[in-house]
């Protein structure tokens, strides 16, 4: 009876060996050489480096880096300015402005003034009081990465943006173009709701 046991015990340890040998079969796993199953290297490295670039891609393109911060008209709506913050790793350029159905506003200027001045909503980008605030044309900016900032640190030397936009009837909507990495986003902002 005990050498039956022995016996028993014998054949259990031999096939435990006989699976450790071969761990594809097994229960425990295997290592990742094993896993990738006798594909090379280098395969494996693009692989990898394939996923970290849609990755990249995917949180680039899911995150936007504009952020809406200011939103202001005048009594018709005629004239409007759009407060924005860049919260990217890399400057935005803004390629084009337009209101309503896609339609081309009568003048599109970027402000570029400090968080303590802030900014100016004007019929007339050359009138005195405008002047003071930094209107531009929206081709010769590019918003710098990490505009966004709190209220409780802003200093005179703290660059801010706004888009303002003058056209003959009330604007209802402004969409803003924009490209960031080389990617292209769009924001809607709404005027008719506020």
């Amino acid at each position: 009876m005990k050498n039956a046991k022995d016996n028993l015990k014998v054949k259990r340890e031999k096939m435990r060996q006989e699976e450790l040998k071969s761990p594809s079969s097994s229960i425990q796993g295997s290592k990742l050489a094993e896993l990738v199953g006798g594909l090379n290297w280098k395969f494996t490295g693009m692989v990898i480096l394939v996923i970290i670039i849609f990755g990249v891609y995917f949180l680039l393109k899911f995150n936007p880096p504009l952020e809406i911060d200011t939103i202001a008209s005048n009594e018709d709506n005629k004239s409007v300015v759009v407060g924005i913050d860049n919260n990217g790793f890399r400057d935005v350029k803004i390629l084009d402005v337009s209101v309503n159905n896609n339609e081309k506003p009568i003048e599109t200027k970027l402000q570029v003034s400090n968080s303590l001045q802030g900014f100016v909503l004007t019929d007339d980008f050359q009138s005195e009081e405008a002047k003071a605030y930094g209107f531009t044309n929206i081709e010769d900016v590019v918003i710098k990465a990490g505009t966004s900032k709190d209220d409780e640190t802003v200093s005179k030397d703290d660059e801010i943006y706004g888009v303002s936009v003058i056209y003959n009837e009330e604007i209802n909507n402004v969409y803003i173009e924009y490209s960031h990495f080389g990617m292209t986003f769009n924001d809607t902002v709404y005027f008719n709701n506020y």
